[in-house]
């Protein structure tokens, strides 16, 4: 027989766990019957005329009844439930892991002849047109023999301890936890062994939940449920009847632990099994209904949003499952308009907030609610379900998908003539498949024989040793050849900017984009080796690392009394998994030297601007007596700590004179100065300005201001105005720093130095006002809009602009300046629209509002805008006509 059998489990099916030694040896016969069945099944089920009851019903009620015990229907259930799950579920996988390497090899002809995989693949998996491909529950393949079984057994004491197998092997495969890889980089990634588990999980639950629903509607499954007299009759009877299985419970903890998409499924299977009078009643009828909700709510769902609670693979499993469910022809259509009615589109967060009346009835009861709070690991938003999973789950969905992604159309039903087939390389990998496929086998029959600690102990072992691997390539091996890359690279750029000749560098270097383009090959070429390196070096260090680590963990976890071959075996397994786990990760994110790559792209930028000329300027002869940077960048933190830290009694005027030519003089002739520490000077001049305007503005005297602005109208600290910041002294940050003072003073003082800057041509007026179109943007208290008023009325004063945009920027500042002396908070973000709208002409704006902003830029203003802008504005009239001042200017 091809199947695999189930194995003796020493925890379970010893003498002790038996009541009697008749008990016992009664039980291994039925096994012994039971295996016999399965076997004339196998060989005859095939032959035309060939009757399951007739051959095998009475031999299956004799077996049942040769020892009529609790004990030995308990077993003999738990046997007949883990055959199912053997037969069905482990033999379809393994089935599948042969046909891998085959899979593989048809993978690699995408890149070879694409149009003929795209052929092969639409006439092998386009699914033909259908009028009706809603498919109801069936039991194929091997599925047939233990449903047979069942409704053949005639035997009520082995229905109900199978029943209560079933419900208690769904309710621990329903609780299994399935996080996130450790040795990835997202928070939703998880490996392939995951993925295989939870394909192997939910399919095992779908097909428990059918054998259950089959069980548990055996006694009511009639021919006359069609007529609505019956079934009212039927409904009334069966109301009160509480199904031994909590369906509700299950899927609101589904809901709250965020793993919908692995209760949904096995909850579809199980009410497709139910007759049309069952899932009429109150029980089933509210079950529907909360999954008609979420089949609404995943319909509409936002994929976009940041805070989705479920990933889009998700999404397309519960529509799919739930559609299928939804148009059986065993399950009440009538009540989808009263639902539809009740229910509205929203969030599914909303249903978290469970009814209060709800948990706690069945918290009085006894039943487990599970906290929101409490969960760790939310499996709807993992990429856990791939295309497997769809296809085993859903397979329409999962074969539309499947060619969608491989840019075919489901809708072009074309003829394929010819597709030539390749017999050889599937040959030579179906022999490796078949090896692997015997170790695996090996393997499984090896834990067949040991507890069921064991295999958890093994998993988990591999687990913990396969991400203490992965960090020791990261923290320890990519340091090392990251730093050793990049070692290379300089000496690379030292030796190439040698090459050059001197009067030539200069001219290379200001065209960044060419030098890139001049360097990248070393760069492709230095990154591939380098990952290549890597590689052979993980190959080198880590299978040692690993095995040495898991012997450790084995010796460590497995019971003392475990003889040292199992210790062996389970080192040797646990070793595999772990190392393919890491291999996994190694070949996902050491690809083509993209590690390498961006560390040298980072060092090329550095280098090119810690050598690059600003801009073409004559060359300044060097003064060794000039002060050097870091002596004057330390001077100037100095005086700022003197500010903060004791009140900056001890600071005079002639040291802040003093340190402002030292730093003049060391940016205007120290030649071996470079861009980096320049900028660093650059920025602290202008912090050590604020917090003298803030501070100490008896010492920002005019001499010090025109110190200030000698220091900043140089042509070399122009050259980096686009990075400067100066750009951002109306920034948020030097707003808060102005403000903690709490002297009005200040603004006054700083509202003429800033007009200062913008006559000197230090500061861009347009600059200035994007500034405040940036800075309007917040919410700030009354006080501070009034100071900020003061101010800009301080910056306008005396201001003659040299054109006609620089005057409308002025008279807008000053519009701006006096609205926000007289509004409150509440009215900022309208100011905010009008002030962006006046400035851009309002290209977004309503149309009867543009048309009239843009007539009014004329000549006149019409009456439809008059009343949008009034609509805008709230009603506010003075608004309006500062408005119509501005725009009359214009």
């Amino acid at each position: 027989m091809g199947e695999l059998n189930v194995c003796f489990q020493i925890d379970t099916d010893n003498r002790e766990n038996f009541p009697s030694a008749a008990a016992f040896q009664t039980f291994k016969n039925q096994r012994d019957t039971f295996y016999e069945i399965f076997r004339i099944w196998e060989k005859n089920h095939s032959v035309p005329g060939w009757n399951f009851q007739i051959a095998l019903g009475s031999k299956i009620r004799t077996m049942l009844t040769l020892h009529n015990d609790a004990i030995n229907y308990y077993h003999f259930a738990r046997l007949f439930k883990s055959q199912l799950l053997i037969s069905c579920i482990q033999n379809r996988q393994q089935t599948e892991i042969e046909d891998d390497e085959n899979i593989s090899f048809l993978k690699a002809l995408k890149h070879e002849n694409p149009k003929k995989l795209n052929q092969l693949q639409k006439r092998l998996v386009t699914p033909q047109p259908s009028k009706n491909q809603v498919t109801e529950p069936s039991f194929p393949g091997v599925q047939e023999f233990f449903k047979d079984f069942i409704l053949f057994a005639f035997n009520p004491i082995f229905y109900v301890h199978l029943e209560n197998c079933l419900i208690h092997e769904i309710m621990e495969l329903n609780d299994t936890q399935f996080n996130n890889s450790e040795i990835e980089d997202s928070e939703t990634i998880v490996d392939e062994q995951t993925q295989q588990n939870f394909i192997i999980c939910l399919c095992s639950l779908r097909l428990l939940a059918k054998v259950l629903g089959l069980l548990i509607s055996l006694p009511y499954r009639s021919e006359s449920n069609n007529f609505k007299e019956l079934i009212a009759t039927q409904v009334e009877i069966r109301t009160k009847i509480v199904p031994a299985i909590n369906l509700h419970l299950c899927l609101h903890n589904a809901i709250a632990s965020g793993k919908l998409s692995l209760t949904v499924p096995w909850i579809a299977k199980y009410l497709a099994m139910m007759d049309t009078v069952s899932l009429r009643l109150p029980y089933y009828k509210q079950t529907l209904e909360l999954l008609y909700y979420i089949y609404k709510v995943v319909n509409h769902f936002d994929f976009s949003a940041s805070d989705s609670f479920i990933s889009q693979q998700t999404a397309i499993l519960l529509k799919s499952t739930l559609c299928w469910l939804f148009e059986l022809p065993n399950v009440p259509k009538d009540f989808y308009l009263t639902w539809q009615e009740i229910y509205k589109v929203k969030e599914l967060r909303n249903l978290k907030q469970l009814d209060k009346q709800y948990v706690q009835k069945n918290i009085l009861l006894g039943e487990p609610i599970v906290s929101i709070t409490s969960t760790k690991c939310n499996l709807d938003k993992l990429d856990i379900i791939n295309e497997r999973t769809l296809r085993i789950c859903c397979p329409l969905v999962g074969l539309n998908v499947s060619v969608s992604n491989s840019n075919a159309n489901l809708n072009n039903y074309n003829s394929n003539k010819h597709i030539t087939p390749v017999s050889s390389q599937l040959h030579k990998s179906a022999k490796s498949a078949g090896i692997k496929h015997l170790e695996l086998k090996l393997e499984e029959a090896f834990f067949g024989g040991q507890p069921a600690s064991t295999r958890k102990t093994v998993d988990f072992v591999s687990e913990r040793v396969a991400s203490t691997c992965v960090k020791h390539i990261c923290n320890t091996l990519l340091m090392s050849s990251r730093e050793m890359n990049l070692n290379i690279f300089r000496e690379i750029l030292e030796k190439k900017q040698i090459e050059r000749q001197p009067e030539k560098i200069g001219d290379l270097l200001r065209n960044i984009t060419d030098f890139k383009a001049f360097i990248s090959t070393h760069m492709n070429t230095l990154a591939t080796n380098m990952s290549k390196e890597l590689k052979d070096q993980c190959e080198a260090s880590i299978p040692g690392i690993c095995e040495l680590r898991v012997t450790k963990c084995m010796e460590s976890l497995l019971a003392e009394d475990s003889l040292t071959s199992v210790k062996e075996m389970c080192t040797k397994i646990a070793t595999r998994l772990a190392m393919e786990r890491i291999h996994q990760w190694i070949q996902s994110h050491i690809v083509g030297g993209s590690l390498f790559i961006k560390d040298m792209e980072l060092e090329l930028n550095r280098f090119l601007k810690n050598n690059a000329p600003l801009h073409p300027i004559e060359e300044k002869k060097h003064n060794p007596n000039a002060m050097s940077p870091t002596t004057i960048t330390d001077n100037l933190r100095e005086f700022i700590w003197i500010i903060l830290d004791n009140g900056s009694d001890s600071l005079t005027i002639t040291m802040v004179l003093t340190v402002l030519d030292n730093l003049y003089q060391t940016l205007n002739e120290r030649a071996d100065l470079v861009v980096g520490p320049e900028k660093v000077l650059y920025s602290l001049s202008i912090d050590f300005a604020l917090f003298l305007v803030a501070y100490r503005s008896d010492l920002f005297t005019l001499k010090v201001q025109e110190k200030f602005i000698k220091v900043w109208a140089m042509s070399r600290c122009k050259a980096l105005e686009l990075d400067s910041s100066i750009n951002r002294i109306l920034s948020s940050r030097n707003v808060m720093l102005l403000a903690q003072p709490e002297k009005e003073q200040v603004w006054i003082v700083f509202g003429k130095f800033i007009n200062k800057l913008i006559k000197k041509n230090v500061l861009d007026i347009d600059n200035f006002s994007d500034q405040c179109v940036a800075l309007f943007r917040q919410n700030w208290p009354v006080p501070i809009l009034k100071h900020l008023s003061k101010c800009l009325m301080e910056v306008i004063t005396d201001f003659k602009a040299s054109d006609e945009t620089t005057e409308k920027v002025k008279y807008l500042l000053g519009w701006i300046a006096e609205t926000y002396n007289e509004i409150e908070c509440e009215s900022k973000e309208e100011m905010e629209t009008l002030y962006t709208g006046a400035i851009h002409g309002f290209p977004q704006s309503n149309g009867g509002l543009t048309n009239g902003i843009s007539t009014g830029m004329g000549s006149s203003f019409d009456q439809d805008g008059v009343l949008s802008l009034i609509v805008v504005l709230g009603g506010s009239l003075s608004l309006v006509a500062l408005v119509f001042a501005f725009i009359t200017y214009r």
